[in-house]
């Protein structure tokens, strides 16, 4: 194995399949969500000082990183997200003009990016985001092993001999190779692609656009922006819903995989997927 990936081993990836599959990670393929999500937002209340606002923020918060169209967003774009929420609210007052110019600069949205931004600018509130990262991300390597979602392995073990597979994410690559190696199922993946190594799309495109017909890759997760990396590349999607993952797992390997053969994913069968994914997340506050 590896000790780390690049965006070299996305341009050299030679196809062994007729199929590719981009998988995302969190809430997708491990059931880890609600762990990390409790440290973000509690990592919140202590580095912005609203202990006072709690319960509400954990409430905003929840429903923002979980339940909303911004779920699976990444870290910086996902902790502004928040803060939008938390004023608009009027659960809390916190300053996001200068990560709102980060998340929207056009950069990896990664540590070391946001680093190179501070020392360019020396600006307090995105080092206030830094130190909140980096704990974040200390205490996430605490945790002894993420769960996988029950059928994940059967299905992953299936998809590996009729596909080529990646993990395409905005987690942090470190914490990507970590995870997927303690639950040892890194080896049904060629490359684990995180967010030091570009958007979801843009690992797709640099892994597999143009060495696969388009109607043969298909992106897998769980969140709106997977569904935006496959329509921004000209990809398929297959969700695996919020709420009743297990059964996606279990379509994947099935209907899904039969249907790529058919040639019959795109299309009706696409849309259902679609519609269905849309419905388990709501863009309206269930307190609204």
């Amino acid at each position: 194995m590896k000790e780390s990936y690049s965006q070299q081993d996305l341009i050299d990836f030679k196809p062994k399949h007729e199929l590719f599959f981009g998988m995302d990670s969190d809430g997708c393929v491990f059931d880890s969500m609600t762990i990390k999500q409790r440290i973000f937002h509690t990592e919140i209340i202590n580095f912005w000082d609203v202990q006072a606002a709690e319960a509400d923020l954990r409430k905003v918060a929840e429903w923002v990183s979980l339940y909303s169209p911004w779920r699976g967003l990444n870290r910086f774009q996902l902790i502004l997200r928040i803060f939008q929420a938390l004023n608009e609210s009027g659960t809390a007052e916190i300053e996001t003009v200068s990560l709102e110019a980060f998340v929207k600069s056009g950069v990896a949205l990664s540590a070391n990016e946001l680093a190179k931004r501070i020392e360019q600018t020396g600006d307090a509130e995105l080092q206030k985001v830094l130190d909140w990262s980096t704990e974040v991300s200390r205490q996430i390597a605490d945790v002894a092993e993420m769960p996988v979602f029950p059928e994940v392995f059967q299905t992953l073990e299936t998809l590996r001999e009729i596909s080529d597979l990646i993990v395409v994410s905005q987690t942090t690559e470190e914490a990507l190779v970590r995870e997927w190696r303690m639950a040892e199922i890194e080896g049904f993946v060629d490359v684990v692609a995180g967010a030091e190594l570009g958007s979801k799309a843009e690992s797709l495109i640099r892994a597999a656009v143009g060495r696969y017909p388009l109607n043969r890759i298909v992106m897998v997760g769980d969140a709106p922006g997977d569904v935006e990396a496959a329509r921004a590349v000209g990809c398929l999607f297959f969700p695996i819903i919020p709420g009743d993952e297990v059964a996606s797992w279990v379509e994947l390997r099935t209907e899904a995989v039969e249907r790529l053969y058919a040639g019959t994913f795109a299309g009706a069968y696409q849309e259902n997927l679609i519609a269905r994914f849309n419905a388990a997340l709501s863009p309206v506050p269930p307190w609204a």
